[in-house]
Protein backbone atom coordinates (compact mmCIF):
# COMPACT_ATOMS: atom_id res chain seq x y z
CA UNK A 1 0.00 0.00 0.00
CA UNK A 2 1.31 3.27 -0.82
CA UNK A 3 -0.13 6.99 -0.51
CA UNK A 4 1.12 9.50 -3.21
CA UNK A 5 0.14 12.62 -2.98
CA UNK A 6 -0.40 15.78 -4.83
CA UNK A 7 1.43 18.82 -4.82
CA UNK A 8 1.11 20.26 -1.09
CA UNK A 9 2.26 24.04 -2.02
CA UNK A 10 2.87 25.41 1.70
CA UNK A 11 5.94 23.32 1.54
CA UNK A 12 6.72 22.71 -1.93
CA UNK A 13 6.57 18.96 -1.66
CA UNK A 14 4.76 15.94 -3.31
CA UNK A 15 4.99 12.97 -1.05
CA UNK A 16 4.89 9.59 -1.07
CA UNK A 17 4.18 7.37 2.02
CA UNK A 18 4.96 4.17 2.30
CA UNK A 19 3.89 2.31 5.42
CA UNK A 20 5.81 -0.82 6.62
CA UNK A 21 5.08 -3.73 8.59
CA UNK A 22 7.17 -2.70 11.39
CA UNK A 23 4.82 0.02 11.83
CA UNK A 24 7.14 2.17 10.37
CA UNK A 25 6.60 4.32 7.47
CA UNK A 26 8.97 5.74 4.29
CA UNK A 27 8.61 8.65 2.85
CA UNK A 28 9.98 9.69 -0.14
CA UNK A 29 9.15 12.55 -3.19
CA UNK A 30 9.99 15.39 -1.32
CA UNK A 31 10.70 17.28 -4.41
CA UNK A 32 13.54 20.26 -4.44
CA UNK A 33 15.61 17.64 -6.88
CA UNK A 34 19.21 18.93 -8.29
CA UNK A 35 19.78 18.10 -12.07
CA UNK A 36 23.54 17.13 -12.16
CA UNK A 37 24.99 17.10 -15.49
CA UNK A 38 26.67 14.50 -17.25
CA UNK A 39 29.93 16.02 -17.01
CA UNK A 40 29.83 15.70 -13.09
CA UNK A 41 28.52 12.38 -13.38
CA UNK A 42 31.68 11.47 -15.34
CA UNK A 43 33.48 13.28 -12.95
CA UNK A 44 32.48 11.27 -9.77
CA UNK A 45 30.08 13.38 -7.94
CA UNK A 46 27.55 11.67 -5.54
CA UNK A 47 29.60 8.31 -6.28
CA UNK A 48 30.62 8.02 -2.19
CA UNK A 49 27.95 10.71 -0.65
CA UNK A 50 24.73 11.89 -1.09
CA UNK A 51 23.83 14.05 1.98
CA UNK A 52 19.99 14.81 2.21
CA UNK A 53 19.20 18.58 2.33
CA UNK A 54 17.81 19.86 5.61
CA UNK A 55 15.12 22.44 4.02
CA UNK A 56 13.80 19.61 2.11
CA UNK A 57 13.75 17.57 5.03
CA UNK A 58 11.88 19.80 7.35
CA UNK A 59 9.58 20.67 4.10
CA UNK A 60 8.27 16.63 4.01
CA UNK A 61 8.40 16.46 8.04
CA UNK A 62 6.08 19.63 8.21
CA UNK A 63 4.04 18.80 5.27
CA UNK A 64 2.99 14.88 7.01
CA UNK A 65 2.65 16.44 9.98
CA UNK A 66 -0.31 18.18 8.38
CA UNK A 67 -1.27 15.18 7.08
CA UNK A 68 -0.70 12.66 10.04
CA UNK A 69 -2.19 13.58 13.47
CA UNK A 70 -0.01 10.38 15.16
CA UNK A 71 3.21 12.13 13.55
CA UNK A 72 2.02 15.96 14.63
CA UNK A 73 1.71 14.28 18.27
CA UNK A 74 4.54 11.95 18.61
CA UNK A 75 5.91 11.17 15.00
CA UNK A 76 9.97 12.13 14.99
CA UNK A 77 12.57 10.81 12.33
CA UNK A 78 14.53 7.37 12.82
CA UNK A 79 16.73 8.34 10.54
CA UNK A 80 17.24 10.83 6.99
CA UNK A 81 18.73 9.76 3.79
CA UNK A 82 19.26 10.74 0.02
CA UNK A 83 19.64 9.24 -3.25
CA UNK A 84 20.35 9.58 -6.93
CA UNK A 85 16.80 9.07 -8.92
CA UNK A 86 17.66 7.92 -12.34
CA UNK A 87 15.79 9.53 -14.81
CA UNK A 88 16.47 9.50 -18.45
CA UNK A 89 16.02 12.26 -20.84
CA UNK A 90 12.44 11.37 -22.03
CA UNK A 91 11.35 10.26 -18.09
CA UNK A 92 11.00 6.65 -19.37
CA UNK A 93 12.85 3.51 -18.27
CA UNK A 94 15.34 1.43 -20.15
CA UNK A 95 13.67 -1.94 -20.57
CA UNK A 96 15.43 -4.55 -22.98
CA UNK A 97 18.20 -6.15 -24.31
CA UNK A 98 21.20 -4.44 -23.72
CA UNK A 99 22.80 -3.61 -27.75
CA UNK A 100 26.29 -5.50 -28.85
CA UNK A 101 25.77 -7.77 -25.42
CA UNK A 102 24.03 -10.99 -25.93
CA UNK A 103 22.29 -12.15 -23.05
CA UNK A 104 22.37 -8.83 -21.30
CA UNK A 105 19.29 -6.78 -20.35
CA UNK A 106 18.79 -3.63 -18.54
CA UNK A 107 15.63 -2.37 -16.52
CA UNK A 108 15.90 0.90 -14.61
CA UNK A 109 15.33 4.69 -14.84
CA UNK A 110 12.31 4.26 -13.75
CA UNK A 111 12.71 7.89 -11.81
CA UNK A 112 10.16 8.26 -8.20
CA UNK A 113 8.07 5.48 -10.15
CA UNK A 114 10.02 1.86 -9.87
CA UNK A 115 8.54 0.67 -6.59
CA UNK A 116 4.91 1.00 -7.91
CA UNK A 117 5.90 -0.65 -11.22
CA UNK A 118 8.25 -3.12 -10.17
CA UNK A 119 5.53 -6.17 -10.35
CA UNK A 120 4.52 -5.27 -14.56
CA UNK A 121 8.21 -3.99 -14.67
CA UNK A 122 9.54 -7.69 -13.42
CA UNK A 123 6.97 -9.60 -15.03
CA UNK A 124 7.72 -8.17 -18.68
CA UNK A 125 11.67 -8.11 -18.34
CA UNK A 126 10.53 -12.22 -17.17
CA UNK A 127 8.91 -12.62 -20.30
CA UNK A 128 11.42 -11.18 -22.44
CA UNK A 129 14.73 -13.27 -20.73
CA UNK A 130 12.82 -16.52 -20.93
CA UNK A 131 10.68 -16.03 -23.98
CA UNK A 132 12.63 -13.59 -26.35
CA UNK A 133 9.46 -10.96 -25.85
CA UNK A 134 7.57 -9.47 -23.40
CA UNK A 135 3.47 -10.19 -24.24
CA UNK A 136 2.34 -8.23 -21.06
CA UNK A 137 3.87 -4.98 -22.10
CA UNK A 138 5.16 -3.30 -25.32
CA UNK A 139 8.76 -2.55 -24.68
CA UNK A 140 9.43 -0.76 -27.94
CA UNK A 141 8.92 2.84 -26.32
CA UNK A 142 11.13 1.92 -23.18
CA UNK A 143 14.00 1.03 -26.25
CA UNK A 144 18.02 0.83 -24.46
CA UNK A 145 19.58 2.27 -27.11
CA UNK A 146 16.75 5.57 -27.76
CA UNK A 147 19.36 8.12 -27.36
CA UNK A 148 22.54 5.85 -29.00
CA UNK A 149 23.09 7.69 -32.66
CA UNK A 150 22.08 5.26 -35.23
CA UNK A 151 25.27 4.97 -38.00
CA UNK A 152 23.82 6.47 -41.42
CA UNK A 153 26.79 4.90 -43.60
CA UNK A 154 29.39 2.62 -43.43
CA UNK A 155 29.93 -0.69 -42.19
CA UNK A 156 29.50 -4.12 -44.58
CA UNK A 157 25.89 -5.26 -45.81
CA UNK A 158 22.46 -3.33 -46.77
CA UNK A 159 21.02 -1.24 -44.06
CA UNK A 160 17.51 -0.20 -43.51
CA UNK A 161 17.16 3.32 -41.22
CA UNK A 162 20.22 2.08 -39.82
CA UNK A 163 19.78 -1.73 -39.32
CA UNK A 164 21.67 -4.49 -41.22
CA UNK A 165 19.42 -6.31 -43.67
CA UNK A 166 21.70 -9.03 -44.99
CA UNK A 167 24.66 -8.57 -46.72
CA UNK A 168 25.42 -7.40 -50.16
CA UNK A 169 27.79 -9.19 -52.48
Amino acid sequence: TALFCGEDNRFGTHLEVYPRPDDSIYICGIGGSDYISKEDLKAGAFREVCEAKESRVEAASASFREMSATYKAKGELDRVQACMRPCPPDAQPYMGSVPGFEGAYINAGHNCWGIAWAPACGKAMAELVLDGESTSVDLRPFEPARFTPVAKRGGRGRKRQGQSVGEQW
